[in-house]
């Protein structure tokens, strides 16, 4: 019996040395790899903080994220032409004036129509929402009041060039498509857009 406890104890020792030792050879594979990324001339900012040096890799890369994300959103706000209608220089009704985190007015039929657009940054993307007719429209038979609010109406792409793509999603009731009013907006905001 004293001959099994004791080949108990040295087995559990065994193991309790092996995990401690490819412990540690993970951790020193993990510095081997942070200091070979930085004689590649990385700086010390690339490098990821470990838990107890400081702040958490995730907290860190969400600061980035916030940071690129306000960055970018600056830079793709202003007015924004539709390409395919360049003789609108006045922005009458084939321009977007792209406010990231704010409103503006979208045309969905020249003299007639407007609305009030919302704009939400969603990664490289910015979502537009529908926000309510504007006080221009005199379009009174449109059920405007029951267009959905929280779905996206439309979504801006950026182009590798820097001008915008507008994809035409449509308007919402209930969750649906509302089909009916579906090419509202289509045929004068759908394309790319550059910047004026």
């Amino acid at each position: 019996m004293r001959t099994l406890i004791i080949l108990f104890c040295f087995s559990a020792c065994l193991i309790s040395c092996n995990n401690s030792s490819k412990e540690k050879d993970d951790l020193s594979a993990e510095n081997d790899s942070l200091e070979y990324k930085n004689d590649l001339g990385s700086s010390a900012q690339d490098q990821p903080i470990n838990a107890e040096e400081g702040t958490p890799k995730e907290e860190k890369k969400t600061e980035v994220d916030r940071t690129e994300n306000a960055n970018s959103a600056t830079t793709i706000s202003g007015t924004y032409l539709n390409t395919e209608h360049q003789e609108d220089t006045s922005c009458k009704c084939y321009c977007l004036d792209v406010a990231t985190g704010g409103s503006s007015e979208l045309c969905l039929k020249e003299n007639e129509m407007y609305i009030n657009a919302r704009f939400q940054q969603d990664g490289n993307n910015i979502n537009i929402f529908y926000n309510g007719r504007s006080a221009k429209t005199t379009a009174e038979k449109i059920p405007w009041d029951k267009f959905e609010t929280g779905m996206p109406i439309a979504v801006l792409s950026p182009e590798p060039n820097g001008d915008l793509k507008l994809d035409w999603k449509g308007f919402r009731i209930d969750g649906e498509i509302a089909i009916d009013y579906a090419l509202l907006g289509k045929k004068t905001l759908e394309g790319t857009y550059k910047k004026k």
